[in-house]
């Protein structure tokens, strides 16, 4: 709590705020709004899927290793700068390409910009399943309240999408009320997955239909990461460090 005060106070200094012959503190009515601001942004980041390094994820720390990957990561960083805008039309990106080419890195540096002012909640399509399912056996969780922190996040951050398997009944089912759910209430929604445009049409594909992909397709900007895995190069430094 007292981190909380103190990040209040940084934000809204020591202001005093008059009202005809009246004096009052008008600090501690915008402090409580601070407060909340504060505690659903660090709820949405608690409950988020972060891995151990997340602090080092920053634009600043991007190591840009081609002139298409700069292209990409001066839109993304513009996407951030104009979120506001994005925020009131429900876009976002879908970045597609093979693993190691940077799509989770930059999809943690939206959340570590935006999560600064902004209810960003990074999760997996498998991670809400799980959170669903819990609340079979659960007493004090129904599965409303698990849609419902989608709804109140200002970002969805949805990571590696299509690694999991999805039945075709309960599984497709779900991940078409979700995707509409997103869609109708115009949710900004960031995807990263392997799967290339072709693969995506397939698995978000419901008996048949295309109106999961159509949604998708028409608030969703893509990014190809069209360059080859660095992961083993990045590995091999990191052993180098290690052993000489």
């Amino acid at each position: 709590m007292q981190a909380i005060a103190e990040m209040v106070k940084q934000r809204t200094g020591n202001q005093i705020m008059t009202s005809n012959s009246n004096t009052f503190t008008g600090v501690e009515t915008v402090n409580i709004r601070e407060i909340k601001k504060i505690k659903e942004i660090n709820y949405f980041r608690n409950i988020s899927n972060l891995p151990k390094k997340i602090d080092d994820c920053t634009f600043e720390k991007a190591v840009v290793k081609n002139s298409e990957e700069k292209k990409i990561k001066n839109l993304i960083e513009r996407y951030c700068k104009n979120f506001y805008k994005a925020l009131e039309n429900g876009i976002g990106l879908y970045f597609y390409g093979v693993r190691g080419t940077g799509k989770t890195f930059y999809s943690l540096c939206i959340f570590n910009e935006l999560s600064k002012n902004y209810k960003v909640y990074r999760t997996s399509l498998m991670g809400i399943y799980k959170r669903i399912k819990k609340t079979w056996k659960s007493k004090d969780m129904d599965e409303d309240q698990v849609l419902g922190d989608l709804l109140k996040a200002d970002l969805i951050i949805l990571d590696d999408l299509g690694k999991e398997y999805l039945s075709e009944e309960w599984g497709k089912e779900k991940l078409f009320e979700i995707f509409n759910m997103l869609y109708e209430q115009e949710k900004c929604l960031i995807i990263s997955t392997t799967m290339d445009p072709s693969q995506m049409s397939e698995y978000l594909s419901i008996n048949g239909s295309d109106d999961v992909l159509d949604r998708f397709r028409e608030n969703c900007k893509g990014l190809a990461f069209n360059w080859e895995s660095r992961r083993k190069e990045v590995k091999k430094e990191i052993f180098k460090e290690i052993f000489g």
